[in-house]
């Protein structure tokens, strides 16, 4: 087997092949001699730099922490100054003036308006009926005859601000019925208006009971503060007919 040439083919070695100084295709390793940092603080000064680095990372977040700190410090107090007005404002309870601007869109003169004929009950009692009399008057306060009908409605208002027109009780149903709406010129008579729902429930525990012309600006809506309704008075004539009905039974059963 030739030794001087890997791509002879002679097997018994007797070939005119010779050694040569370079072959190509053979790559001959080169050793690389391991070097020893000649510095002696090598490890020291790496030590001291990753330290400094840490101390660097760290100072960034305190500075970063801070900053959002700040921001969040200058958000808070933004969002305090700007809901500060409004719970002001619900904080106030509407009064009859209040009221009066937020159904006529702050409209101050009126050439009519109108008064009770009678005396509204005080306190009203839940699913009790009561009737309302209703006169319309003049600049002066006399009572007048308009040329035209106008239809007038009952309505409840509650104390919130903004006050709030109730038309459905707490358990979902009409908090009205009866004669709600009626049209005249002079008087203005409401028949049996049940009211379903107590005041005890709401602001102030009490409504503003109002009555208000459609399409009919000229004329002052009647507005009745501290509108109190109660539950169902319960009167004493029940408990008299039922101990009578059992002193009947109890007389039945000895005689018999």
């Amino acid at each position: 087997m030739c030794k001087s040439n890997i791509l002879c083919q002679s097997l018994d070695g007797k070939c005119a092949c010779k050694p040569t100084a370079f072959q190509s295709g053979i790559v001959k390793p080169v050793p690389v001699p391991m070097t020893v940092p000649s510095d002696s603080n090598f490890m020291g000064a790496l030590f001291k730099m990753i330290v400094q680095q840490n101390e660097f990372i760290k100072s960034i977040a305190d500075q970063t922490k801070s900053a959002l700190e700040k921001i969040s410090e200058l958000t808070e107090k933004r969002s305090g100054n700007m809901a500060q007005p409004t719970s002001i404002v619900s904080e106030e309870a509407t009064t009859p003036s209040v009221l009066l601007r937020y159904l006529c869109a702050d409209k101050t003169y009126f050439t009519h308006s109108l008064e009770l004929g009678e005396k509204i009950p005080m306190p009203a009692y839940k699913e009790r009926s009561f009737s309302v009399l209703v006169n319309i008057l003049d600049s002066n306060g006399n009572k007048v005859r308009l040329p035209n009908s106008i239809v007038f409605k009952v309505m409840l208002y509650t104390a919130d601000n903004p006050p709030k027109n109730l038309s459905i009780n707490t358990s979902g149903d009409k908090i009205m019925r009866g004669t709600l709406e009626v049209e005249g010129n002079s008087e203005i008579f409401f028949k049996k208006i049940i009211i379903k729902e107590v005041t005890s429930h709401f602001r102030n525990g009490s409504f503003f009971f109002v009555v208000v012309p459609k399409d009919a600006g000229y004329i002052k809506p009647l507005i009745v503060e501290d509108f109190v309704i109660k539950a169902r008075k319960i009167t004493n004539e029940c408990p008299k007919k039922k101990c009578k009905v059992q002193e009947e039974i109890l007389n039945e059963k000895i005689y018999d």
